[in-house]
């Protein structure tokens, strides 16, 4: 094989290798390139960067090391053979090659190019001849860096000086020195020639020059022991911070004892998720995704949470998945709804101090739309954890995930039914009508006929929502129920479904001797009903009621005559119009006040 011929590429590798980072971090040419060195210099620094990041995952004796180890020095040699030289420029954000921008990331907390630009690097430099081991020790100092808990430990460049490369340099800066680059020498020799005597500054109170000393070699006067050490500054001053300084320093703080910073890995493990080919690191990386779930849901950070599962579930969509690898994702998805992430998930939510609607960390949508997330195995406890909360808009949030959850799991709500707390038993049927399917019908059939009134108001509503002839018998069997709320929420129910079967009851009870004892708010709701379905078999009853002479008092009598005519109204038919068109001329005074006030609130311009 010729020198200039490219290495035989990996395709399962390679491909993955080309997985595009998140919005902040970008591997980029500004416009459409087509020089081949441009090129090449995009690619290569594409899989410098994220051999880092699989060399700082991966155990050493990791199997998926080997193919690195093996591809990254080729990538360099094919490069180097070629063009001789690679020299990357650094800045705060990006890594640029002969003016173009080949990689960028704008966050601080997760950026390998801000951590070598905060270190002085402003370039580093890959020389022909480049050896495996130099580009391997790179890597390793990089990664001693990054992990480093003390970041006043020895720096980049001190690392680089000590590993001695031979085919690496760099152009490094001092911010103290008023960012004059400074080229590191390569050794000792280029050190001596570089050196450049100055007049010893004013500051200075003890004269390193002293008698004799110019008569000593250049290696002698470096390397002379000195028996006393004296003060080298007696102006303090040159160790004081000015207010940038202090305000730089205290960020670089801040970013040190920052406790999320290994949630930065996120992004790597799911590299490592789509390149790994062996079980056992495999599901290493899940379990790291499992703890970093924890970390978010321990501090609240649901929304960080739901896009990490998102992130997961898309990942199970990949394309030539084999069976225990979908195994583990499935694992990964349905341990984020087990009993003791919802346990901490409630411990937060019934907090002491509410949840915390207006602070930044979590909303209620951040909470729901963690927990639509996921799979049914989370319905059991999160039954239990609603029927512990005590704060109702917590509780909403319970309903809405469960509605999601459950809608193909409805046989899991049944025993809950006879759960002793009426109040959990309402609460299930209230999930059931939101689910809206027939299938909870026998569910909801045990609920409508419990003990407490509260429960049974909760079915009435829950049939409604479901509909079908099964939901309108049982619509029409509570038209009697002893509460007069569930009367008139089943007469309303009954008009929204628009069912033929449920108009002949309600006219029942309009004709009923009882009807004109119960109270307005019941009456309305039974004139409502029927005026909402609309049919002209309800018109004969409604004019009946309309002129009855003998109700019970005339003021409850004008309450009844109106209700008629509003009803007539919204039946809105010729013939239920002709009725009040009629009535606004009767000789009865109250039916030609009911008519007209209707007809006026119709057409505001309507003759009296």
């Amino acid at each position: 094989m010729g020198k200039e011929a490219m290495p035989e590429k990996d395709s399962g590798k390679e491909k993955a290798f080309e997985v595009s980072e998140e919005s902040e971090e970008i591997l980029l040419i500004e416009e459409i390139e087509t020089d081949d060195e441009i090129l090449l210099a995009k690619e290569l620094t594409s899989f410098f960067i994220k051999a880092i990041k699989a060399f700082r995952f991966y155990p050493p004796d990791n199997p998926t090391l080997k193919g690195l180890r093996d591809q990254l020095p080729k990538k360099f040699q094919f490069f180097l053979e070629k063009y001789y030289s690679f020299v990357l420029q650094i800045s705060e954000s990006t890594l640029s090659f002969k003016g173009k921008v080949l990689y960028e990331n704008s966050n601080v907390k997760n950026n390998l190019v801000f951590l070598l630009y905060k270190d002085g690097l402003r370039e580093i430099r890959f020389m022909k001849g480049l050896e495996e081991w130099e580009i391997l020790g790179l890597i390793d100092i990089i990664i001693i860096r990054n992990d480093s808990i003390n970041q006043l430990e020895d720096d980049l460049v001190t690392l680089m000086w000590e590993k001695d490369f031979i085919h690496i340099s760099y152009l490094a800066t001092d911010e103290f020195l008023e960012e004059i680059p400074i080229l590191i020498p390569e050794g000792i020799g280029q050190f001596r020639e570089n050196l450049v005597f100055k007049p010893i500054d004013h500051d200075i109170d003890v004269d390193l020059l002293e008698e004799g000393a110019e008569k000593l070699g250049l290696d002698e006067f470096l390397f002379n022991p000195i028996d006393k050490i004296h003060p080298f500054v007696t102006n303090r001053s040159v160790y004081s911070l000015t207010p940038d300084d202090a305000e730089r320093l205290r960020k670089d703080v801040e970013l040190e004892i920052e406790p999320t910073f290994v949630l930065n890995i996120i992004d790597t493990v799911f590299e490592i998720l789509t390149l790994e080919k062996e079980p056992e690191p495999y599901q290493d990386a899940a379990n790291i995704l499992n703890k970093i779930l924890d970390a978010h849901l321990t501090k609240g950070e649901f929304k960080k949470a739901s896009d990490l599962l998102k992130r997961v579930y898309m990942l199970l969509k990949s394309e030539g998945l084999p069976d225990w690898q979908i195994e583990i994702i499935r694992k990964l998805i349905v341990g984020a709804g087990e009993e003791e992430r919802i346990n901490q998930i409630g411990r937060i939510l019934d907090h002491e101090d509410g949840i915390r609607l207006t602070v930044a960390d979590f909303t209620l949508q951040d909470v729901s739309n963690y927990l639509e997330l996921l799979h049914r195995n989370s319905i059991k406890p999160l039954i239990k954890l609603l029927g512990e909360l005590k704060k109702s808009k917590t509780r909403r949030v319970i309903y809405d995930a469960l509605s999601e959850i459950g809608k193909n799991a409805i046989e899991m709500f049944t025993p809950y039914l006879d759960d002793p707390r009426w109040y959990l038993v309402r609460n299930i049927t209230h999930i059931l009508g939101r689910i809206g399917k027939e299938e909870a019908f026998p569910q909801i059939q045990k609920a409508f006929q419990h003990e407490e009134f509260r429960v049974r108001r909760e079915a009435v509503q829950a049939l409604g929502l479901i509909g079908g002839p099964e939901a309108t018998g049982l619509l029409v069997k509570a038209l009697s129920d002893g509460d007069a709320r569930i009367r008139a929420i089943a007469a309303i129910s009954l008009g929204k479904a628009g069912e033929k079967a449920g108009l002949s009851p309600l006219l029942e009870v309009v004709q009923s001797k009882e009807f004109p004892k119960k109270e307005s708010a019941e009456i309305k709701a039974f004139f409502d009903a029927i005026g909402m379905m609309g049919s002209n078999e309800a018109i004969p009853v409604l004019q009946q009621v309309f002129e009855k002479k003998s109700w019970f008092g005339r003021g409850k009598a004008g309450d009844l005559r109106l209700g008629a005519a509003q009803t007539l109204a919204a039946i809105g038919t010729p013939e239920a119009m002709a009725i009040l068109e009629n009535g606004k001329h009767s000789e009865e005074e109250s039916i030609r006040e009911a008519c007209r006030q209707v007809l006026r609130s119709i057409s505001p311009n309507s003759e009296s």
